[in-house]
């Protein structure tokens, strides 16, 4: 991988640093712009480390000191040491990230000394960012993107904090294929060619080909409200599944349209991809690689619950790190589960409750990507790995992989919502799912919610919709207690 992918990693954080600074770059004895061709070389390596921590990779080349060397000797000067210091040790931490990617050293014990480098890093970009005069929105998304906090709004997150958000975690995707991963990542959206077709306006779902690209603009439309099925399949599943899922938002929450139109799902997307995503617009479907993962349009529950990142509530309450990020994860899991359920008049009983069932491909030892019933047991595969999702807190995977562990630790909700289903028996849309979708679209209030948040707005929908003290309420309490999640007063 040459030094000019790893630099555009993360698009924003080197992109526009120097722009409207031609004439300043004349004057490399200027204070500020030593500490700009500084911080645009810090920014530039940091993103091959929020790659690497988000990943487990490290792919990088040889990281790059030239303006460190160059200009370093202006700050010493007219700057003091405390600032010579903090941005040295930023040029620390980037020397000694490579030898964590060495084999030998623990999971904990290498996330622990990343999360100290990272620490020095960020410290050093905001100590050279002050001297640069560096737009606080930049520098916030260069110290997010590399300590997992990911403070942009909603509309303005990047592909690649989608893409952490897909159905396979990227550090899952990316063991099995790296240079797939870093090139999605890495690449920056093509603008729309000029041959692009008027919108779908009067369509309520829409399904492109991207016809084993990574184009998500300027496609024509594969099927579209009203027309009739194809001869391609992966068109006509993703079709039905948008289908589906409006059915179930319609009928059964009473939202028309769940998301804004037309539904939109593009298909046959880059190849072999191996994951599908939600980009803020719509969803984006995988044919897999046929060795691990099939086709992600063959499974109703992956398509509804990728839609579901799209709901208004899912953007406006939740950050794709950390619990939040792991609570919206879960959201999309149980909804995906409701939607395969109502569609197939599954009972409670009746349903598998795994994600993707039908994903993996013929040899691969596994049943789906995550199970709400067992999590942790949906697959234990060589090539895999075991299934790492924990069920109850003292499960709970503190790291800095996975966006803070969002793919894992979201078994926990998602269990209390099956605990919470099984308990009540019958169709699980009808209670257990109404008090969830009450909790979000009702109940809800804040950002940035942790899992006790999220407890606690249940147990109020529980108590709003049933009353206090019969078996919903104590249902959804019973769930959160066997769980290790502890529900705050109301």
């Amino acid at each position: 991988m040459d030094s000019g992918l790893i630099s555009t990693v993360i698009a924003t954080v080197g992109g526009g640093l120097l722009g409207g600074g031609g004439a300043m770059l004349s004057h490399r004895s200027n204070t500020r712009t030593a500490a700009r061709l500084i911080y645009a070389e810090l920014a530039r390596n940091s993103a091959a480390v929020a790659y690497f921590r988000q990943t487990g990779h490290w792919t990088a080349p040889t990281l790059s000191r030239t303006a460190w060397d160059e200009q370093a000797t202006v700050i010493a000067r007219r700057r003091g040491s405390a600032a010579f210091v903090a941005i040295h040790q930023g040029y620390e931490a980037l020397e000694t990230t490579p030898v964590l990617a060495a084999d030998g050293l623990s999971d904990a014990v290498r996330d622990r000394l990343l999360n100290g480098a990272v620490r020095q890093l960020a410290r050093a970009l905001e100590e050279v960012a002050a001297i640069a005069r560096i737009p606080p929105d930049l520098v916030r998304e260069a110290t997010g993107l590399l300590d997992g906090s990911y403070p942009m709004p909603a509309e303005e997150t990047s592909t690649l904090t989608w893409l952490l958000q897909g159905v396979v975690p990227l550090a899952l995707q990316a063991r099995l294929a790296p240079e797939d991963v870093a090139r999605l990542v890495t690449e920056p959206a093509a603008p729309p060619p000029a041959s692009e077709p008027a919108p779908a306006e009067d369509a309520d779902h829409v399904v492109y080909n991207a016809g084993n690209s990574r184009e998500t603009t300027g496609l024509a439309v594969a099927r579209r409200t009203g027309q009739p099925p194809t001869d391609d399949t992966a068109v006509d599943e993703a079709y039905d599944a948008l289908l589906a899922t409006s059915a179930f938002a319609r009928a059964v929450l009473g939202r028309d349209p769940l998301v804004r139109r037309p539904m939109t799902a593009v298909v046959h997307y880059g190849g072999d991809f191996s994951n599908m995503y939600w980009n803020g617009e719509l969803l984006v479907l995988g044919d897999g690689d046929g060795a691990v993962f099939g086709r992600f349009s063959q499974c109703l529950d992956i398509v509804a619950g990728g839609v579901w990142m799209g709901v208004r509530e899912m953007m406006s309450f939740f950050s794709p790190a950390g619990q939040s990020g792991a609570l919206a994860v879960s959201l999309c899991d149980v909804f995906g589960q409701l939607v395969k359920q109502y569609t197939h008049g599954l009972s409670v009983e009746e349903a598998d409750w795994v994600v993707g069932k039908g994903l993996l491909a013929p040899g691969v030892h596994g049943v789906a990507l995550r199970s709400l019933k067992a999590p942790g047991t949906a697959y234990d595969d060589a090539v895999l790995g075991k299934d790492p999702q924990a069920a109850a807190m003292d499960g709970y995977v503190r790291t800095g992989r996975d966006n803070g562990g969002i793919h894992i630790n979201s078994g926990i909700p998602s269990h209390a919502f099956y605990l919470v289903a099984e308990r009540l028996g019958g169709h699980a849309w009808e209670r257990a799912g109404m008090i969830w979708w009450d909790a979000l679209t009702v109940h809800t209030i804040g950002r940035d919610l942790l899992f006790e948040d999220w407890a606690r707005f249940t147990v109020t929908a529980a108590v709003s919709r049933y009353g206090e003290g019969g078996v919903e309420h104590r249902a959804v309490l019973d769930a959160w207690e066997r769980v290790g999640v502890r529900v705050p007063e109301r």
